[in-house]
């Protein structure tokens, strides 16, 4: 079934085809007072410029943002950029407008992003979906503004659906290169990973701030159309050089799906930053000691099957319930293997 106000367009199934931020660094310092440009590097899974008869003129093309704060994956950030692309999809019959509630659903007029955005490409210089396009970096002038730390997304023009892609990591932008000139900044950089109940696992990041700048990391299962429930894993943890590794051992009350985590990291000058893990570890519960450890992730070398029936001699081990990372990563998987050709060929990172 189609989303909310969509109509029954030619591209209605089509999946949309992300930005590939892959290799991307964890932390990027633009010093304006060396250089304001930044290019801006990524990559396309596959080409994709095959129009629809009813699809906009400038349909299936990349555009990139800035943000003045990090944002979980869950995070909804508006399908329109501007007034304009609606009314140019309405004009092709693609969508009910009456769907579509300015406040919430246009980025210009949001009133969540207000004043925490800015484009780093223009409307009109939207890239087409190609090999060739991507082989360019982007030039992301900084010079307008505030100094302080961004993230990037990517944004898929292809209405009524857009899609929008989430770039690891975290740019500073500074007049100075000295971390007490500029508020704090950090981002996380493990894989999704899964880890049994009592297992440890490495949360790892990156991090810029003033000396004598402290953390706080948190933990919270990721449900989808649900906030999040903060636990505090440690607050006060000395940040000491430009990367961390936390050793996080996995709770009990962990178990059962998705689990993420913010790191807040406050300077003794009372600024501070928010960051969120944009993976996850799928947490699954402790495996019967019966069953050894030469079993596999989803199922293990007990004589009969995972779950068999009373007397079947078989050991139970919780299954994860279906989340965006356990099953959705393999899913991911199988879709890099399909497109790693491509992106290792055309990638910008080598």
């Amino acid at each position: 079934m189609a989303p909310q106000g969509v109509a029954s367009a030619g591209n209605g199934t089509h999946i949309r085809t992300p930005v590939n931020w892959a290799g991307a660094p964890c932390m990027t310092v633009v010093d304006r007072s060396v250089d304001p440009v930044y290019a801006l590097s990524y990559a396309v899974p596959f080409e994709d410029t095959q129009l629809t008869p009813d699809e906009v003129e400038d349909s299936r093309r990349h555009q990139f943002f800035a943000l003045c704060r990090d944002r979980r994956d869950e995070q909804y950030l508006p399908n329109w950029i501007t007034s304009a692309d609606l009314d140019a999809a309405v004009a092709n019959e693609l969508g009910d407008p009456a769907s579509v509630d300015p406040s919430v659903d246009v980025l210009e007029t949001s009133a969540e992003w207000a004043g925490c955005w800015a484009r780093i490409t223009a409307d009109d210089a939207r890239r087409p979906i190609t090999f060739e396009a991507a082989s360019e970096p982007v030039q992301w002038d900084t010079s307008a503004l505030e100094a302080g730390t961004w993230v990037v997304e990517g944004y898929t023009w292809e209405p009524w659906t857009n899609l929008w892609t989430h770039r690891p990591g975290a740019f500073k932008i500074v007049d100075d290169p000295d971390p007490a000139a500029s508020a704090p900044a950090v981002a996380f950089d493990f894989s999704e990973q899964p880890v049994y109940v009592g297992e440890v696992a490495g949360i790892t990041g990156c991090v810029d701030a003033m000396a004598g700048s402290t953390m706080r990391l948190e933990w919270s299962p990721d449900v989808i159309g649900l906030e999040p429930e903060w636990s505090l894993v440690e607050e006060g943890i000395a940040v000491n050089g430009s990367s961390f590794t936390y050793d996080w051992t996995a709770p009990t009350e962990a178990a059962g799906g998705p689990v993420i985590f913010r790191a807040t990291v406050d300077d003794p000058m009372g600024r501070s930053w928010a960051g969120y893990s944009h993976a996850a570890l799928s947490v699954l519960s402790a495996p019967d000691p019966g069953c050894g450890d030469e079993g596999g992730f989803i199922h293990d070398d007990c004589e009969d099957e995972v779950g068999a029936g009373e007397g079947g001699g078989g050991c139970a081990v919780a299954a994860p319930e279906l989340g965006r990372t356990t099953w959705g990563g393999l899913g991911w998987l199988l879709f890099a293997a399909l497109a790693g050709l491509a992106i290792n060929r055309r990638g910008p990172w080598g």
